[in-house]
């Protein structure tokens, strides 16, 4: 059985192997991206409001009737 002194060299002659090193960017790179993808969040379109001139307010109605009111004519005090 290899005790932790003969350990050592092997973990350091596997992780400087290039291969694991490349895997190891490939991986970390992938789920940079997969964890993007899953936070990312469209922002609203922003739709630009048309300048629109406004109507001009309609004209108030006048008052044709015998009731009157006001300005309905005659001199009652």
């Amino acid at each position: 059985m290899m005790n932790t002194h003969d350990f050592l060299p092997v973990i350091k002659a596997v992780l400087s192997d290039k291969r694991v090193i490349i895997t190891a960017v490939i991986v970390f790179v992938f789920m940079d991206l997969c964890a993007y993808i899953v936070r990312y969040r469209k922002k609203p379109k922003v739709t630009k409001a048309k300048k629109t001139i406004a109507a001009p307010a309609p004209a108030p109605a006048e008052k044709t009737g015998e009731e009157g009111g006001e300005d309905a004519g005659g001199d009652e005090e």
